[in-house]
C-alpha cells in the first residue's frame, strides 16, 4: 500500500491512501462482518439513494498483504471544506445528516462507531458522510458508543453558534478533537439551561466530563440503551436542531450588496456581461470566486465551469448561498466561510490530517471582484501582498477589479481606516500583479471609476 492519508490514521479496520488516481479505502479483515452486512442488508443502497453516503466501487486489491479484506474506489471528491468553514446552515446540515444516518441504521441493527464533522463534506446543498467503515453492530443494551463524541464535536459547535453567535464555530480549528462540555457550558447564555437537549447533553453530561474512566462512569454507560429508547434519544435531538432555524445574529451588512451598495445599474450590467464574455472564451473547469458575497457571480461561473468554490467572510451570506443552491438545484457550486487575511492552514498530525486552503481551492479561474481595495485599506495588505495571495489560488487565469481612488467606497475605507492612499495607484496596482500575471484585456466599466482586468498567469 502507498502512503496512508494521516486523516484516517486513527482508524483500526480501515485505511484511506492516496494515489496519483485518487483516494482509496482499504477495508481490513477484522472489519469484514460489518462491511459484508452493510453492503448486503440494503443499509448501503438506502443511504446511497437519499445521497447521505459517498458511494464506492470494489475494485481488484494491489496488495497481498492478508490484513486486506476489500479495496474501495470512492466516488472522488472535487473539492472538500472544513467543519471551520462551514456557516450555520452547513453545520446544521451535517448534524442532521449524521442522526438522519444513525436512525436509517438502527433499522438493519447498526449504528456509527464515530461522530464527528470531519466525516462529511458539502456538495449540492447536502452534507454527505464519506466514511464508509464507520458502521458498528448494535445489539438490545448496548452503549451509544459515540455520544461523548457527539455532544463535543457536533453539538457544541451548534449550540455556541446558536446562543452566541456563528463566530464560536471558529473555534473548531483549533480544537479538532472536540471542545471540552465543561468549557461549552460555560460559555453558553442562560437561556440554554431551559433547553432539553443542552440541558442534558452539555450542561449536566459536562458534570461528568472528568469523570471518564471513574467506577462511577462506567456503572452508567454499562446500563445501555434498548432500540426504541435510543431512537428516541437521538429524534429528540434532532428535533431541537431543527427548530434551531436560525443562530444569534450580529449586525448584518453584506447581505444587502447588490441592493444597497453598487455603484450604478450601468456598471452592474456591464461588469456580468464582460466577465460572461471572459468566462465564455477560457471555459475554466474550476472556478474560485474570493469574496463571494451572496454569490452573483460564483452562479455566472457555474453556467461555465465543473466546479466553482465561493469564499466569502460573512457567514449570513455563505447561508445566503445555500439557500439559492438548494432552490435552484445547483450541484456544481461549493460554499466556504474563510477570510484571506486567515486563511486555512495545514493542521492535526505533521499538519496533514487537514490540507490548506490554498492547495484545496486551487483553480484554474480566479475571481477578485471588487476585492482588493477592501484587502488593501482594511487589511493593510500591499498590492504585491494580494497579488501573490491570489496567484496562489490560480493555476491559470484572474479576472480582477481595480477601483479607483475617486471611488466613493475607497473614499469611505480611507475615511474609516485612516490609511495613507499614497500608493494606492493603478500603476503601482499593474506592476505588483505583473510578478506573476500578464494582462489580455482591461475593460473600463460604464458609469464607474472602476475597471475589470482580465490575466493570465505567466
Amino acid at each position: 500500500m502507498t502512503r496512508p492519508n494521516n486523516i484516517s490514521y486513527r482508524d483500526s479496520v480501515a485505511r484511506v491512501v492516496k494515489k496519483e488516481s485518487g483516494y482509496f479505502r482499504y477495508i481490513f479483515q477484522e472489519y469484514k462482518e460489518e462491511y459484508d452486512h452493510l453492503m448486503q442488508s440494503g443499509l448501503y443502497q438506502e443511504l446511497g439513494l437519499l445521497g447521505l453516503i459517498l458511494e464506492h466501487q470494489e475494485i481488484e486489491i494491489d496488495t497481498t498483504n492478508p490484513k486486506v479484506y476489500k479495496l474501495l474506489y470512492p466516488t472522488q471528491i472535487p473539492f472538500q471544506s472544513y467543519p471551520f468553514e462551514w456557516s450555520y446552515t452547513q453545520w446544521i446540515k451535517a448534524i442532521s445528516a449524521y442522526l438522519t444516518i444513525n436512525q436509517i441504521a438502527l433499522k438493519y441493527g447498526m449504528i456509527l462507531k464515530d461522530a464527528t464533522p470531519f466525516n462529511f463534506y458539502l456538495s449540492a446543498g447536502k452534507a454527505i458522510m464519506f466514511d464508509t467503515s464507520s458502521f458498528m453492530f448494535f445489539k438490545e443494551n448496548d452503549n451509544w458508543i459515540a455520544y461523548r463524541q457527539f455532544c463535543e464535536e457536533f453539538l457544541s459547535p451548534i449550540a455556541l453558534m446558536h446562543y452566541n453567535g456563528t463566530e464560536w464555530s471558529k473555534l473548531t480549528i483549533t480544537e479538532l478533537r472536540g471542545m471540552h462540555l465543561n468549557f461549552v457550558s460555560k460559555q453558553l447564555t442562560l437561556k440554554s439551561w431551559f433547553n432539553l437537549t443542552t440541558l442534558l447533553h452539555i450542561h449536566l453530561h459536562s458534570k461528568y466530563s472528568g469523570k471518564r474512566y471513574s467506577t462511577e462512569n462506567k456503572q452508567i454507560n454499562s446500563k445501555g440503551f434498548s432500540l426504541e429508547k435510543i431512537k428516541s434519544l437521538q429524534e429528540m435531538i434532532f428535533k431541537t436542531i431543527t427548530n434551531w432555524i436560525k443562530p444569534y445574529q450580529y449586525i448584518n451588512h453584506w447581505t444587502s450588496y447588490y441592493e444597497n451598495d453598487i455603484e450604478s445599474v450601468e456598471y452592474l450590467e456591464d461588469k456580468e456581461t464582460t466577465i460572461r464574455n471572459w468566462l465564455g472564451i477560457t471555459k475554466p473547469t474550476s472556478v474560485i470566486d474570493l469574496g463571494a458575497n451572496t454569490g452573483k457571480f460564483s452562479f455566472i461561473a457555474a453556467e461555465f465551469a465543473e466546479r466553482v468554490i465561493a469564499l466569502e467572510g460573512d457567514d449570513n451570506c455563505v447561508d445566503t448561498i445555500e439557500k439559492q443552491i438548494i432552490e435552484n438545484n445547483i450541484n456544481n457550486i461549493v460554499a466556504v466561510v474563510g477570510n484571506l487575511n486567515e486563511p486555512s492552514p495545514n493542521l492535526g498530525l505533521l499538519n496533514s490530517e487537514t490540507e490548506n486552503i490554498y492547495e484545496r481551492a486551487n483553480s484554474e479561474m480566479v475571481l477578485a471582484l471588487a476585492l482588493t481595495h477592501h484587502l488593501y485599506f482594511t487589511n493593510k495588505m500591499s498590492f504585491n501582498q494580494i497579488g501573490e495571495i491570489l496567484n496562489k489560488f490560480s493555476s491559470k487565469y484572474l479576472i480582477v477589479e481595480f477601483i479607483e481612488i475617486a471611488d466613493k467606497r475607497v473614499q469611505d475605507l480611507i475615511a474609516n481606516y485612516h490609511t495613507n492612499p499614497a500608493d494606492y495607484t493603478e500603476n503601482n496596482f499593474i506592476e505588483s500583479f505583473a510578478r506573476y500575471f500578464k494582462i489580455l484585456a482591461v475593460k473600463k466599466l460604464h458609469n464607474s471609476k472602476r475597471s475589470l482586468l482580465f490575466m493570465e498567469q505567466l
